[in-house]
This record gives structure tokens, C-alpha cells and sequence, in this order.
């Protein structure tokens, strides 16, 4: 069972929010939903074989994917 409650952690410069949404109890592998702290919408979902390995796999695309300057124009 995942937890759901919503966590903060500061990676890579940023401060971003994630929540475990799965564990995979076969596989032990763990999806987690993450977003930039503070902004309403989800921009990324991935795994990893533990919750810091998913989350830093996720953080990761998303910098390459959405930087920070693209969100804030979407909500500034």
C-alpha cells in the first residue's frame, strides 16, 4: 500500500512536492507523482526500485521536459 500524503523535498536547485502513489510488492518498485512545490497540477509521474530513486528518476525528466520558467508562465 502507498502512503498518500504529500511530501517536499529540495533537488537540483528546486523545491518540488511528491506523493507515493504505488508500491509493486513483486517487483518492489514504487511509482511516485511529482511537481514543482506550490503549483496545482501534477507534471510527472515515474518509478524506481525505492521512493528516492523514483522520485530523483522523475525530478530528473522533468527538468528536461518542463522547466521551471515554462510552469511559471502557464500560472503567473
Amino acid at each position: 500500500m502507498a502512503e498518500n500524503t504529500k511530501k517536499q523535498i529540495q533537488m537540483y536547485g528546486h523545491d518540488f512536492e511528491y506523493i507515493e502513489i504505488e508500491k509493486f510488492p513483486l517487483s518492489n518498485e514504487v511509482r511516485v507523482q511529482v511537481n514543482y512545490s506550490g503549483y496545482p497540477e501534477s507534471i510527472g509521474i515515474g518509478s524506481g526500485e525505492s521512493v528516492e530513486i523514483a522520485v530523483d528518476n522523475t525530478i530528473k525528466k522533468i527538468l528536461k521536459s518542463s522547466p521551471l520558467e515554462v510552469i511559471k508562465c502557464l500560472y503567473d
